[in-house]
């Protein structure tokens, strides 16, 4: 029988937290979630979900890990400071499409559009970008809960449904309407609100409502100081998370010690504090080593030490090898942290490796080589690696930014400068102070060109000529040269 609990459990930043809910117990320690239809958590946990739990001696349930997912399409979504539990379907390359519309947020989501966003931990993403609209009108009504809730108006959704449409119940319901519908539906709804107005529909005739219901919160709600005053939650050990990638001289053990909009805090974990098999803590050792030695070999920036991408993401996969045999005798949240693209993510056991998945790819490339220096486009940021300096995009030199991104990048042949391509060219000077780049302050250290203009491609002449490929306000694409000594487009 369903029973109400007190499980102990990681808020959304990390928090240890309370949670009162409604379990069924199964056998060997195991619980189905009941009546929630979200419990704000880290990992987050669904209706129906089923999950692993140990009793203390308080007599509460610390949670442990899900077993198994009721849908395991639904995931917690994180746009800013908001966080939306919704059902998405993966594309591949970062790429979903929602399976639910939420207009509460900035930018607001429709049903089937198309995002882009970021693995950050077990059923949770962070939003990049909206790619592609889903082509739907979207329609927000406000009609009386009475009218929602008949048989009648449930049937007519239904329908929508069944010919390609959406809706959802959210405080008043959220429509996506196929083109080739719009007209018959407008003409079932208005027949079904004249019949309403006119008495003929009998209200609380149906629950027009269903899983799952479209939830936004926001963080703030878990800053608050006075949720860490209580006693009960203050008891509880502060849980961390875990790290698998970097070597260091100690292993490729990290620990996560901010917060989570502060990811950047990380020192390294001995390989000694994680309980392993002997053979797995061997195999491991080798590959850090393997992973020092090629840092140490002299070869340009840009792959980790590694000679090019294959080799780098070789090395990652292995690395992804062991992390995957490490997760499963780890008893705390544990990641992996492709030092090759600056992601880390948490993966499923059974997960598979697409390619691109691990290293460069798209979205995180080498523009340019040289040398001393490599100039690397992720997203919308130009970063710049450092022969001795810097190996991984984690705290590299930000020279650029582009919107919506990096298209283009060069160096120039004598190592003077760099320059990257999108919204325009920004030309960087390689020399010190090394000020990363800012969009709001003006400085010797770099200057732009054309920021409303679309550049497509550029090369680097000599020292002081760039050819690029421009476009502004629809026009053709034209060549032109950039004279960097006169700073002036030719």
């Amino acid at each position: 029988m369903p029973e109400e609990s007190q499980l102990l459990v990681s808020d959304l930043l990390g928090n240890a937290r309370i949670q009162t809910v409604t379990l069924s117990a199964m056998e060997g320690h195991r619980y189905v979630i009941e009546k929630s239809d979200f419990l704000e958590c880290q990992p987050p946990l669904f209706w129906h979900d089923i999950i692993e739990a140990e009793e203390t001696k308080a007599g509460q349930l610390r949670f442990i890990r899900v077993t198994e997912r009721a849908d395991p399409t639904l995931v917690v979504l994180e746009l800013g400071p908001h966080l939306w539990c919704a059902p998405v379907s993966a594309l591949g390359g970062g790429r979903y499409r929602l399976q639910a519309s939420q207009y509460h947020v900035e930018p607001p989501l429709a049903y089937h559009d198309v995002i882009e966003a970021e693995e950050h931990a077990e059923a949770r993403l962070r939003f990049v970008r909206l790619t592609q609209k889903s082509g739907l009108k979207e329609w927000a009504m406000t009609p009386p809960p009475e009218f929602v809730d008949t048989a009648e108006v449930l049937g007519v959704l239904n329908w929508l449904s069944e010919h390609g449409g959406y809706w959802q119940r959210d405080i008043a319901p959220l429509l996506s309407i196929p083109k080739q519908v719009e007209t018959e539906f407008d003409r079932k709804w208005k027949e079904l609100a004249d019949a309403f107005r006119r008495g003929l529909l009998e209200a609380g005739t149906a629950d027009t409502a269903g899983r799952p219901f479209s939830v936004a919160v926001s963080l703030d709600a878990y800053r608050d100081p006075k949720l860490q005053a209580d006693p009960a939650i203050a008891a509880l050990p502060r849980p961390a998370r875990l790290l698998f990638g970097t070597p260091h001289e100690g292993g490729p053990l990290w620990r996560l010690t901010g917060e989570p909009w502060q990811l950047d805090k990380k020192k390294p974990e001995a390989l000694d504090t994680v309980s392993m098999p002997p053979d797995l803590k061997r195999r491991i050792e080798d590959w850090a080593r393997m992973g020092l030695k090629a840092r140490q070999s002299g070869m340009p920036p840009g792959y980790s030490g590694f000679a090019d991408e294959s080799s780098e993401r070789s090395y990652l996969t292995e690395g992804w090898k062991l992390y995957r045999e490490l997760a499963k005798v780890v008893r705390e949240p544990l990641e992996f942290w492709d030092f090759g693209s600056g992601h880390y993510r948490w993966w499923a056991p059974d997960a598979q490796l697409e390619p691109g998945d691990l290293g460069k790819d798209k979205d995180c490339r080498v523009l340019a080589r040289t040398a001393d220096y490599a100039l690397i486009g992720r997203w919308e940021s130009a970063h710049l690696l450092r022969r001795g300096v810097e190996e991984a995009i984690d705290g590299s030199l930000r020279v650029g930014v582009h919107d919506p991104a990096v298209t283009c990048g060069v160096i120039a042949p004598d190592q003077s400068w760099c320059a990257t391509g999108g919204s325009g060219v920004i030309v960087y000077e390689l020399r010190p102070p090394w000020e990363g780049y800012d969009g709001n302050r003006q400085t010797d250290q770099w200057f732009e060109f054309e920021r409303e203009s679309k550049v497509t491609e550029m090369e680097a002449l000599d020292r002081a000529y760039i050819r690029l490929a421009v476009s502004k306000y629809g026009e053709p694409i034209r060549d032109r040269l950039l004279d960097l000594k006169t700073r002036r487009l030719l």
